[in-house]
């Protein structure tokens, strides 16, 4: 009986039997396991088929006509180049607002100054005491001998003029000669620069009295005297006091309120109660082939 069951005909029987089962299982629809099964050996080649059928069915877009392309193209070129030239102009109005927006307070506190903002155009870079131009000139109403500041103080003068440019002589030059006095002391004097303290962004303020009472720190502003400047324009602070190496006169070293040297944007005043009137109590300023002092 054992030999029967372990015999080779009784194991291809059943081999036989297991193929059969197995046969049963995947063709019965709606068994569990033989779902299952099916699914198991089926499924990969159902899902290729429909990949291939989705593949097939999808629309297929061709390239565009190249002129259509070249049209497309040149619209989109245009259109950027709209967008650049608005982005300029944006950016024009943006800085004359500024511009106009800074000196906003010059023109508040000083209701009778004409003023004519600017920005600086060009500097010359041989230029040792860094003079420069602006970009209004006497169409804007701009004459030789203006006074240019910034919302900080005086800077200088206008020097040359064209029809649209200015160029502009600074503090830092030997040509500027300003009536100045110590607002604290009441002490006068003449501003004018020098090859001595221009790199450094300092002026002089000269033709002081032997006995003065100027101390450094002393705030110094624009006299007024002359006509060339309008009164209390602010020009800097002392930082040394000295006693010129030539005449032995005392000076004073002065710090600009406002560094001629980084100026992007001035303001000119054009026109100012008082503008060349010499006062009749003005002191005696020297005179130079430069600047004349106010």
């Amino acid at each position: 009986m054992n030999r029967a069951f372990s015999g080779k005909g009784f194991k291809v029987l059943v081999t036989v039997v297991c193929l059969l089962l197995v046969l049963a299982l995947v063709t019965a629809g709606n068994s569990t396991v033989g779902g299952l099964f099916s699914g198991f050996i089926l499924t990969p080649l159902q899902r290729v088929a429909a990949e291939a059928t989705g593949s097939a069915g999808q629309v297929v877009t061709l390239p565009k006509d190249p002129q259509e392309l070249e049209e497309e193209n040149s619209r989109l070129r245009e259109e950027n180049r709209r967008l650049t030239d608005e982005l300029v102009e944006y950016y024009d109005i943006k800085r004359e607002n500024e511009e106009l927006y800074k000196f906003y307070d010059i023109k508040k506190s000083n209701e009778d100054f004409s003023v004519v903002p600017a920005s600086v155009i060009a500097r010359d870079p041989n230029e040792i005491f860094y003079g420069f131009v602006l970009d209004a000139g006497t169409a804007d109403g701009v004459s030789p001998g203006d006074p240019v500041v910034t919302d900080n103080g005086l800077v200088g003068f206008v020097s040359e003029v064209s029809i649209k440019t200015a160029k502009v002589t600074c503090l830092l030059s030997p040509e500027v000669r300003v009536g100045a006095v110590d607002k604290k002391t009441g002490d006068e004097g003449v501003i004018s620069g020098s090859p001595l303290y221009a790199d450094s962004g300092s002026t002089v303020l000269e033709n002081l009295k032997e006995r003065h009472s100027i101390k450094v720190g002393d705030i110094i502003v624009t006299s007024g005297y002359g006509g060339a400047y309008p009164r209390n324009l602010k020009i800097g602070t002392v930082s040394k006091l000295l006693s010129d190496s030539y005449t032995g006169t005392p000076i004073a070293v002065i710090r600009p309120f406002e560094d001629a040297r980084f100026v992007s944007s001035a303001a000119i005043i054009t026109n100012f109660t008082g503008k060349g009137v010499i006062e009749s109590s003005s002191p005696e300023l020297p005179q130079t082939s430069g600047r004349s002092a106010g």
